[in-house]
């Protein structure tokens, strides 16, 4: 089609995470979020998930600017990975860009890249290139969370974000449907909406109803409590504290982000905490147990958080000990139930008392629930409907539940990351799809790890690994020495020392009669001893450990 708008999502559709979809129009764009996700199970050693932009590099200069919708780890944590090559504005609210700051300043890999950050507020409008963006004000579970009205040569695009409507948040920031009603009477081409939630019946619960089971934990508890939850959910952090401090307790922060977030959430006016209750760790041993209360991380199952590595009884200064009261106040991301699980088991075996969502009401979500996505709906009346951030059975829900308010089937619009939309006043359609693979971040390396090594590394969780050692003469390619075979995670050695001698025969005459034939390279050499062992081993014990040969010319 001529003259279209291109909606084209390169992560967060079909995913919990990796949030970030682009707007295009004549070969100009901006982006909405540029996020993580949070490794699962199967992606062994993995540290983060980032979105692939592979297709702003087949694009250059198509780019113009980046808006970021708040300041949760799956809408700026991979900014300090990509911001060098996107190389553009970045457009944010005061506490998102503070955040986002600091990521850039914390990031692994050396010198912290520079942005281009540009602090917004709901007031403003953005012009960039033939977009106008409008921010407006969401509740959510951070503060300073906004959606976007964003202006184009087709029509009138919302953008959600996550939100929900909450009577009585906690900071007192309500979604602003006075913005909306108006946009629905200018006439909305597109609503893009969160759903997160889609799978839940009825409304999310305000954030204020968790402050009656948090002060019943308080006035139960007789030593320590350890209260745990995401580092950047500011107003959760803001009603811990809060009970804290009216139940006589000193706060402290455990863990590297939620100091540094709660630091910067106390200088920008975000948290109000005054000094005098807060204790730094190194001092709460000198507190007394019902005097205290710690706020961490790792709600996930994170392996390097604080409340993972009290778990594992493995951190420098809170041992967990009987009379503890350990509080998880988080829902648990899709792909991280057995990680969080294994934890909780943990604190339990170190006779902590935890308390968790299936036994108290100490967590409420920041993402509409269906009545309150079928009010946004029903506020912003738009022609198009397209469903975003969550699973697909999320999207294909959302998408069902905008039919059941009176949209088309042919006007809702739902795809998964790499499907381009094609979209004008008159119709939509849809353009090639192209792949959007994961990009993995391990350690200080971007996407040095694939699919193929991830295989491996399962390979070698399962079957463990054998290593073959042989020297041959250079000239002849005659066996000298050799072979030693070494195994780890594979076999017990001490009761498997006649297996590993007899795959060692087998190896000999495998190159003796390899030999006769012709002269060995070490590739022919390596081969041989890979497919010797590895069916050998196979036809032994079942499994096939990775076989490793190492040849040496002497």
């Amino acid at each position: 089609m001529k003259d279209t708008l291109k909606i084209i999502p390169l992560g967060g559709l079909g995913e919990v995470g990796r949030n970030m979809m682009l707007l295009e129009y004549d070969h100009q764009a901006i982006m909405v979020d540029c996020g993580i996700m949070f490794p699962t199970g199967d992606m062994l050693g993995i540290d983060l998930v980032i979105p692939d932009i592979n297709y702003l590099r087949s694009n250059p200069d198509v780019l113009k600017g980046i808006f970021i919708t708040h300041g949760h780890e799956d809408h700026i944590g991979a900014l300090p990975y990509l911001i060098e090559e996107l190389n553009v504005p970045i457009y944010a609210t005061k506490l998102t860009c503070a955040f986002i700051e600091y990521k850039l300043q914390n990031a692994r890999r050396g010198k912290a890249p520079k942005a281009d950050l540009n602090i917004i507020t709901e007031k403003d409008t953005i012009n960039v290139g033939p977009f106008q963006v409008e921010p407006f004000a969401v509740s959510h579970s951070i503060p300073n969370a906004v959606g976007l009205g964003i202006h184009t040569p087709q029509g009138l695009i919302v953008h959600t974000g996550e939100f929900k409507f909450d009577p009585s948040p906690y900071s007192g920031r309500k979604t602003d449907k006075e913005r909306l009603q108006r946009y629905s009477d200018m006439g909305v081409l597109l609503l893009m909406s969160d759903s997160t939630n889609a799978e839940h019946e009825g409304i999310t619960p305000s954030e204020q109803t968790i402050a009656e089971s948090m002060n019943e934990i308080f006035d139960n508890a007789k030593g320590r409590v350890i209260l745990a939850t995401f580092a950047s959910n500011i107003d959760r952090v803001q009603l811990m504290a809060d009970a804290i401090i009216a139940h006589d307790r000193k706060v402290v922060f455990v863990g590297r982000s939620m100091v540094e977030f709660s630091r910067i959430a106390r200088e920008l006016g975000y948290l109000n905490i005054p000094n005098k209750h807060i204790v730094p760790l190194d001092q709460a041993e000198r507190t007394s147990d019902s005097k205290v209360a710690f706020i961490c991380t790792g709600t996930q199952g994170e392996p390097n958080s604080a409340l993972v590595r009290m778990g594992n009884d493995d951190h420098r200064q809170i041992e967990i000990k009987s009379g503890d009261t350990v509080v998880v106040s988080a829902s648990i991301i899709p792909g991280n139930e057995e990680v969080v699980n294994t934890n909780i088991d943990n604190l339990f075996r170190l006779g902590a008392d935890v308390i968790y969502q299936q036994l108290k009401h100490v967590h409420v979500s920041g993402h509409a629930n269906r009545e309150t996505l079928k009010e946004m709906i029903a506020l912003v009346k738009p022609k198009y409907f397209m469903p975003i951030q969550g699973e697909y059975r999320m999207l294909s829900l959302h998408g069902r539940l905008a039919e059941e308010m009176g949209i088309p089937a042919s006007n809702i619009i739902v795809i998964e990351n790499g499907q381009i939309v094609e979209i004008n006043r008159d119709e939509v359609s849809f353009g090639k799809k192209f792949p959007t693979d994961y990009v993995f971040i391990d350690g200080s390396s971007v996407g040095d790890v694939g699919n193929v090594v991830l295989r491996d590394r399962h390979n070698l969780s399962q079957n463990g690994f054998v290593s073959c050692a042989i020297a041959i003469k250079e000239s002849s390619g005659k066996l000298v020495e050799g072979p030693e075979i070494i195994s780890r995670g594979f076999i017990y050695i001490r009761e498997n020392e006649f297996m590993l001698d007899e795959a060692a025969d087998l190896v000999v005459q495998s190159i003796g009669r390899k030999r006769r034939k012709r002269k060995l390279t070490s590739d022919v050499l390596n081969d041989t001893i890979r497919r010797t062992l590895s069916d050998f081993f196979y036809k032994t014990t079942g499994r096939r450990p990775m076989i490793f040969p190492v040849v040496l010319e002497v």
